[in-house]
């Protein structure tokens, strides 16, 4: 009876010893867990700051370029309106504005963010949301400058190729067929340029917003 007792005693001991060595290893690699999803949520901070920096300073570029823009089409219209007739600084205004600004957004870090399903380690509500919606407004930002692009190959390109006789600049004169419709295309173009400015200063505006929550954690 005796050495029964002692053998349930031991038995006891023995899963005792079994339940707190698994308890402690299970406490060591949660703590392990813990500090490397620190450490993975502070790195994909760090770099999210460096990516959305530089897309603020391409956007800011960009509406110094926009604002360059506005300037030299309100020009073209004045000239159209005039009777100056064959104006040529007209004619190399109009590839000053043919030129265009592009925003690819440094996305890297945030699609790796949200595919790799690391979204989940940042767990502070206002952190996410500030994230996944500045990130969404550049879908705003990018359509605004689809728009433009649009605009610049399928008219100004077009009546550039379709509307104009080269020959005529070595007279001194210009090459454009049609002023009406060039004046036409130069207002939509402004007016789409004045889009593109309000949606390049929302981009910096939203930059501006999330880096002042990303920089505060």
């Amino acid at each position: 009876m005796k050495m029964e007792r002692k053998n349930f005693g031991y038995v006891l001991r023995e899963i005792l010893i079994v339940i707190i060595g698994i308890t402690i290893a299970f406490s060591m690699n949660k703590c392990s867990d813990s500090i490397k999803n620190k450490s993975v949520r502070k790195e994909y901070m760090i770099n999210l700051i460096g990516d959305i920096s530089t897309d603020r300073d391409v956007l800011k570029s960009n509406l110094t370029g926009i604002d360059k823009k506005i300037e030299i089409c309100n020009e073209m219209i004045a000239i159209l309106n005039s009777e100056s007739g064959d104006n040529l600084e007209l004619f190399n205004m109009v590839f000053d504005v043919l030129d265009y600004e592009i925003f690819n957004p440094e996305s890297i870090t945030y699609n790796t963010l949200i595919n790799s399903g690391d979204l989940k380690l940042i767990n502070d509500f206002k952190l996410k949301k500030a994230i996944q919606g500045h990130y969404t407004n550049y879908e705003y930002v990018d359509d605004i400058y689809q728009k433009h692009l649009a605009l610049i190959r399928d008219y100004l390109g077009n009546y550039m190729i379709n509307n104009a006789d080269y020959d005529e600049v070595t007279k001194g004169k210009l090459p454009f067929l049609d002023k009406t419709k060039l004046k036409n295309i130069i207002r939509a173009l402004t007016t789409t340029l004045l889009e593109k400015k309000e949606a390049a200063q929302k981009g910096i505006d939203s930059c501006d917003s999330v880096l002042m929550v990303l920089k505060s954690y």
